[in-house]
């Protein structure tokens, strides 16, 4: 009987895994050469689909939305909207447009294209999401929880009307570190009673121009009651942003970009904002 010595038999298996080695790593490479292609065609197609149905929706005057709804283009001149297909059909899903506050009233950016606004005009910038909204009475379980706080944790600010503070301690405290850049909208409040809020995060920003102000969050954390009463930003225009949970309308609901330089006259222009952008839609009731 032949036999195979114990090196012999060695070297052959290491042929054996070399070579198993190498069918394995080639057909590791055609199966991601077809995975690939797979995906390839798979994003045109999506491509050629999301394509089809924006320009389907550009030549509409009511355009659909998710839900039933349908938003009037020609309530809205220079808004723009993205698109997307859900079960088969074609529907608009997001729409982006802004607004300057007067003082008096609202004006899209699009109406006063071409024109220099005046620097006390407040600036609202919409990035909404588009659904039809449904009755509820569920709470809200995002944002504020409680409807009323205590009197003496409330700054009422006299020279933002409608704006509150409402503090996690009496002032100056360190435990007010984020109450004490959340602009509370005293009389527009959500469905349960809750309270919409201005984030204005951008006091917490290392940029010269807030630093430089001397109204930064961590010189805000300073002030006394009688201090924060008597807030003003003037000219200083940090960011702030209104969240998807304390901005809604009939049409969805919409996060809302701005600043400090605009808060005069915030809860007024976001509440005809929102009745703004409800008048675009039809909801077939």
């Amino acid at each position: 009987m032949f036999k195979v010595s114990r090196r012999d038999a060695y070297r052959r298996c290491k042929v054996i895994l070399k070579y198993g080695f190498i069918l394995a790593f080639c057909c590791w490479l055609v199966n991601c050469h077809f995975d690939w292609k797979r995906e390839t065609e798979a994003r045109e197609q999506r491509r050629e689909i999301s394509k089809k149905c924006s320009q389907k929706l550009a030549g509409m005057e009511h355009v659909p939305i998710l839900g039933g709804s349908l938003l009037d283009r020609t309530q809205i001149p220079g808004f723009h909207f993205g698109s997307s297909t859900r079960d088969g059909g074609c529907i608009a899903d997001v729409l982006e447009g802004s607004f300057w506050w007067t003082g008096t009233e609202i004006r899209t950016v699009y109406q006063e294209r071409g024109k220099e606004p005046p620097s006390s005009w407040g600036h609202f910038n919409v990035a909404a999401r588009l659904y039809t909204r449904k009755p509820s009475t569920e709470p809200y379980n995002m944002g504020r929880q409680t409807v009323d706080w205590p009197d003496e944790l409330i700054v009422k600010l006299k020279n933002y009307p409608g704006l509150e503070l409402w503090l996690t301690a009496p002032p100056p405290s360190f435990k007010n570190e984020f109450s004490i850049k959340n602009f509370v909208i005293r009389d527009w409040r959500r469905r349960d009673g809750t309270p919409r809020v201005i984030a204005c995060n951008g006091l917490g920003s290392p940029s010269t121009a807030v630093l430089a102000s001397g109204l930064n969050k961590e010189v805000l954390l300073t002030f006394n009651k009688s201090q924060l009463e008597d807030l003003d930003f003037g000219r200083l225009n940090a960011y702030c942003t209104v969240e998807l949970h304390d901005f809604d309308f009939a049409g969805g609901d919409a996060r809302v970009g701005t600043g400090t330089g605009s808060l005069f006259g915030a809860p007024i222009a976001l509440r005809l904002i929102s009745e703004y952008l409800s008048r675009s839609i039809i909801t077939g009731k």
